[in-house]
């Protein structure tokens, strides 16, 4: 398949999502009764992998999931199209999900009531950002065979009798793994997780979650640099008393800082750059609320390369406000003779892919340039 769907870059940036197991963490208790803390392990290890590989297939191999095949060169982005394909890649992990938290363990295998399963109504989509109405079904149970889940009481991939029955041959430990995160997801009102494979459903009782929206960010970034950012900045603006503020989109999620609550943010990372497309290593953005960029120039002289670069490494065309000279956020300026323009319509100015070392620059150029 090509990339001419949006299917196909949705469905790598949610294999992108998947969280990276870090070497060491801890697993509560309720997730070791079936199997020992190793085995645990490396059930979870397998099954972050076979996440992967199935968000990765559904990119290669969009229609054989029964996905919608919506073309790029027809629907722009935030279309109902657009938004359509974002959510279709989770459509075999919530299969799954509603089968495990309608299921029973029972010995290697779960075992799911048809009627239960027939009538159990998910919350609708605006409650939890998720869309969890399933389409092609049997489309989706036949693909799920092919990474090792049997399924016993199905014809031509449809429910054929009072129960199905579900088993996972290769690795028993896994199956029950998965089915436990689900109940976990269901009883914390944590499907995101459970989606993206994140280690933390494991970290507190079946019936506990904690909410650390500096922690989730952490997870979601790409590199262990970007991970040491989020924690530095995070504690630097908040030790300035900053109020931080959870503020995600569909770029994930995202923390906004406020000099007080009835103010626009000043700064904002995000776990990566708005662009779907892009796979490259280090993708996270610090955003800089920078309106009056004559305000900095003398201190850019003091920069480094890395910070001088944010304000000449793009020159923006803007939106259509700017064409129809009614943009009210964009920020014009000029440096070394060259006019440069920076729309902050949907986003703050200036966005960079940030260092650690540069945190004191990124505070007071914005100090300096943040009012008008």
């Amino acid at each position: 398949m090509t990339n001419n769907y949006w299917v196909h870059d949705w469905a790598m940036f949610r294999r992108d999502e998947i969280i990276r197991i870090p070497q060491e963490y801890n697993i509560h208790k309720d997730f070791t009764v079936y199997a020992g803390e190793d085995d645990v392990k490396a059930a979870f290890s397998q099954l972050n992998s076979l996440c992967s590989d199935i968000y990765g297939d559904i990119a290669q191999s969009s229609e054989d999931f029964g996905m919608p095949m919506h073309l790029k060169d027809e629907y722009r982005v935030f279309s109902k199209q657009w938004n359509d394909s974002g959510q279709a890649p989770y459509r075999p992990f919530i299969l799954l999900y509603h089968l495990f938290i309608c299921g029973d363990i029972s010995g290697n295998a779960i075992t799911v009531s048809t009627e239960k399963f027939r009538g159990y109504k998910p919350p609708p989509k605006h409650l939890s950002g998720i869309e969890q109405k399933i389409t092609n079904p049997h489309l989706l149970f036949n693909k799920l065979a092919d990474y090792g889940f049997v399924f016993e009481g199905l014809r031509s991939g449809k429910p054929a009798s009072s129960e199905i029955v579900i088993s996972y041959p290769d690795n028993a430990d896994l199956l029950i793994l998965f089915k436990l995160l689900a109940d976990k997801a269901r009883n914390t009102n944590h499907l995101a997780d459970f989606l993206c494979c994140s280690f933390r459903l494991m970290q507190n009782d079946m019936h506990t979650a904690e909410d650390d929206c500096v922690a989730d960010l952490a997870d979601k970034v790409h590199t262990s640099l970007e991970r040491d950012f989020v924690r530095a900045m995070d504690e630097t603006l908040v030790s300035m008393g900053l109020i931080r503020e959870p503020r995600g989109g569909y770029e994930g999620p995202g923390l906004a800082y406020h000099r007080s609550k009835s103010k626009p943010y000043s700064f904002r990372m995000v776990a990566r750059s708005p662009d779907i497309t892009d796979f490259s290593g280090e993708k996270m953005l610090l955003g800089l609320r920078i309106r009056n960029v004559e305000n900095c120039m003398e201190y850019l002289n003091v920069c480094p390369d890395s910070v001088k670069q944010i304000f000449t490494s793009a020159n923006h065309p803007g939106c259509e406000k700017r064409v129809e000279k009614l943009c009210k956020h964009g920020v014009e300026y000029k440096i070394d003779g060259k006019n440069y323009w920076r729309c902050g319509c949907c986003h703050t100015p200036f966005n960079v892919k940030p260092n650690v070392k540069d945190i004191p620059h990124y505070i007071k150029l914005v100090e300096l340039g943040e009012k008008k």
